[in-house]
C-alpha cells in the first residue's frame, strides 16, 4: 500500500497544483464534473480563516502536500512553530521549496499513523484534503488527537462517502485504484464515531 501511495503522488507531482487550484480548463472541467464544482481555493481560504493571522503557537499541517494553499499563510506566521508532514517525498520536496524562506516552518517526511511528535504538543492540527488518502484512518485520528493539546483545534476537510454519487464513483473506480485515495471511506454518520 505504501508504495502505491508514493507512486501515485510521484506520478502526479507535475499536475497536482494545477488540479487543486484549477488553473487549466481541464482541471476546471474535472472539478465541475466530478466534484460538483467544488472550488478548493475557496475551501482552503475558509479553512485557513480558522487560524488567526497573529497565531503564535505550535501547528501541525498533515498532509502538507505541496503547500500550494498554505505557504502564504505559514510564511506570514513569523512567531509560530509550524511542522509540515507528508508521506510523499515528492510532495515534501515541493513544500520545502515553497517554504524555504520561512525558518519557523519545518518539513518532514513521515506517516500520520506514527507521528514523530510528543503527546499534547500541538495547539492546532490542520488536515486539508488528507484523511481520504490515509490507509488507517482510525490510527490517523488517534495520532492526531494524541499530539493535540487539550482544548486545541483540529481543522480538517476531506472526502466523505455518500455525499455525491458521481464523486463516489470516481473515488471507487479511479482515484482509489491509482493510490490517491485509500479505502475505507467513512460516511458522515460513521465519522461521528471516530
Amino acid at each position: 500500500m505504501a508504495d502505491k501511495i508514493q507512486n501515485a503522488y510521484h506520478d502526479s507531482k507535475n499536475i497536482y497544483d494545477d488540479v487543486l487550484t484549477q488553473k487549466s480548463i481541464f482541471s476546471r472541467l474535472y472539478i465541475k464534473l466530478f466534484w460538483s464544482g467544488t472550488d478548493d481555493n475557496l475551501i482552503a481560504k475558509k479553512v485557513l480563516d480558522y487560524i488567526s493571522d497573529d497565531f503564535t503557537g505550535k501547528l501541525l499541517d498533515v498532509p502538507v502536500g505541496t503547500a500550494v494553499f498554505t505557504h502564504k499563510k505559514w510564511s506570514s506566521l513569523k512567531n509560530a512553530e509550524i511542522i509540515c508532514l507528508d508521506y510523499s517525498r515528492d510532495m515534501i520536496e515541493q513544500a520545502q521549496k515553497r517554504l524555504a524562506d520561512s525558518p519557523q516552518v519545518s518539513c518532514l517526511q513521515g506517516d500520520v499513523g506514527d507521528l514523530p511528535l510528543e503527546n499534547e504538543s500541538m495547539d492546532i492540527v490542520l488536515s486539508m484534503n488528507g484523511f481520504h488518502a490515509f490507509p488507517d484512518k482510525k490510527k490517523a485520528f488517534k495520532e492526531t488527537y494524541r499530539v493535540l493539546k487539550p482544548g486545541g483545534k483540529f481543522i480538517a476537510c476531506f472526502y466523505i462517502k455518500g455525499e455525491s454519487k458521481i464523486t463516489d464513483w470516481l473515488v471507487k473506480a479511479i482515484l482509489s485504484k491509482k493510490g490517491w485515495f485509500t479505502p475505507p471511506f467513512p460516511t458522515r454518520i460513521q465519522l461521528k464515531k471516530y
